[in-house]
């Protein structure tokens, strides 16, 4: 009785270096395994170690005395391959590793079929070829052409033992030659099958690397895009400070005017003086300095290009202090007015975007009211989402219904060429959206307008 299973191994490697097929697939072996073929390595290896010893132990168990001594043998030498190529795969040598392997079970491959013949192989048959073209596989076409045409060979020496042990028998040889067409059909399928299944495994591993690159590189154009955008919305809001800026020089010239005489006026006073009365002089034009120098901190302030920093600010107080600067942008027949209420809530927003909102809102309130009128700034309790509002409203021509629609949209304007760039509104809504709130345009011709800002809010700490 020939012992079975003594040649069976399951090959999991890559074409040998001393074969023919090696160096023809040689230009064909990719620089690494990659992570998941290198993981399926190391199981196959350990594997493939602990089959041998356990089936040379298991056939000696049932064959006793009467055990071939080529069993161990073979098992030692096939424990001994794994031990050296786990060492190798550990050190990170894993392409060499699957190339030592393949190469010694194609040779002990080729000790097992010419000694123990084809028909000895035939039960553990697709435990042997299975690992060895599916690693031929992942080398490419041609490693898995080489390596079927390997096997197929080995079959026809398995089939020449068998042929001739029985002296040529003709049953002896009809039987080898039928054992050898089935496993050569068997081989030949598998290795077909292997070779299309790796392909489009491969083409479809392609595909997703394209599509995530792809996908990368639209990130980083839309990533581009709003950074370009981002930049853009500051020179807006940095281009309507200035045009608001402009627009307060003429106020602000004149609050200098005035405390520039209120400081002379100290000082020639502290010149008559002496004592108390001096030292009052003195301390009022101290007091009138720090004046002049925050309405030249403000402007400069509120003329820098930087970007925003928001900050909490109390929504009454901020609306009060920008009272006399709203008051520089109406002449005396329009009466404003600043209504804070007994509201008590913080927002949080960037103070001088904020006062450039507000102003920008100021002068086009004033523009709508060229023979005088009313222009109320006034801040309404928070609603039930906690959103205080910031309501402006003046008594001006009014919008059309064609125009309140497409008064938010950049660049949209009636005003006359070289008057207006159609960005106030635009640039309110952005810097106002960005803060969490929204933008709300009443109007109608003949009525006015009213314009709510909408901010998120939360109650001011006692």
């Amino acid at each position: 009785m020939l012992p079975p299973r003594a040649g069976a191994a399951p090959i999991p490697c890559r074409m040998p270096e001393s074969s023919p097929s090696t160096r023809a697939a040689a230009a064909e072996r990719p620089a690494g395994l990659g992570r998941r073929t290198d993981a399926m390595l190391g199981s196959l290896l350990l594997l493939v170690g602990l089959y041998h010893p356990l089936l040379a132990a298991w056939t000696a168990f049932r064959l006793g005395a009467g055990l071939d001594m080529m069993v161990p043998a073979m098992a030692a030498a096939h424990l001994l391959l794994c031990l050296l190529c786990l060492i190798e795969h550990r050190a990170g040598r894993s392409l060499h590793a699957a190339v030592v392997f393949l190469a010694g079970e194609l040779l002990l491959l080729v000790l097992a079929y010419g000694y123990w013949g084809l028909a000895a192989q035939l039960r553990v048959q697709l435990v042997q070829l299975v690992p060895v073209l599916l690693v031929a596989a992942v080398l490419g076409r041609r490693p898995l052409a080489w390596t079927a045409a390997w096997l197929c060979g080995l079959m026809a020496l398995g089939g020449w033992v068998d042929a001739a042990s029985g002296l040529f028998r003709t049953d002896r040889v009809l039987h080898a030659t039928s054992d050898l067409a089935v496993s050569a059909f068997g081989t030949v399928m598998t290795a077909w099958l292997l070779h299309h299944s790796v392909t489009g495994l491969r083409e479809s591993l392609q595909e997703a690397h394209q599509r995530s690159q792809e996908l990368a590189r639209k990130r980083d154009e839309l990533q581009v895009e709003m950074q370009a955008r981002e930049r853009s919305r500051d020179q807006l809001v940095h281009a309507m400070k200035m045009d608001n800026v402009g627009r307060l020089a003429s106020g602000i010239a004149h609050d200098f005017n005035h405390l520039l005489a209120l400081i002379q006026g100290y000082v020639a006073k502290a010149r008559r003086s002496e004592g108390e009365i001096l030292q009052a002089a003195l301390q009022g034009a101290d007091s009138a300095t720090r004046r002049a120098s925050a309405v030249s901190r403000r402007l400069l302030d509120f003329s820098r290009l930087e970007p925003g920093r928001p900050q909490l600010l109390d929504a009454a107080a901020t609306l009060a202090a920008m009272a006399p600067t709203l008051q520089q942008v109406f002449d005396d027949r329009v009466h404003c007015e600043v209504e804070t209420g007994d509201v008590q809530r913080l927002i949080h927003f960037d103070p001088a975007q904020l006062e450039s909102i507000l102003l920008s809102l100021a002068v086009n309130a004033s523009q709508a009211m060229p023979d005088g009128g009313r222009f109320t700034l006034r801040l309404q309790p928070p609603d039930t989402d906690g959103r205080v509002v910031l309501q402006l409203q003046d008594t001006g021509k009014g919008m059309s219904e064609t125009v309140r629609a497409r008064c938010l949209e950049p660049f949209f304007t009636t005003k006359p060429v070289g008057q207006g760039t159609g960005l106030g509104l635009a640039v309110t809504a952005s810097l106002v959206e960005a803060a969490g709130g929204a933008v709300q345009v009443h109007s109608r011709p003949g009525e006015g307008t009213r314009i709510d800002l909408q901010l998120p809010s939360r109650p001011l700490a006692a």
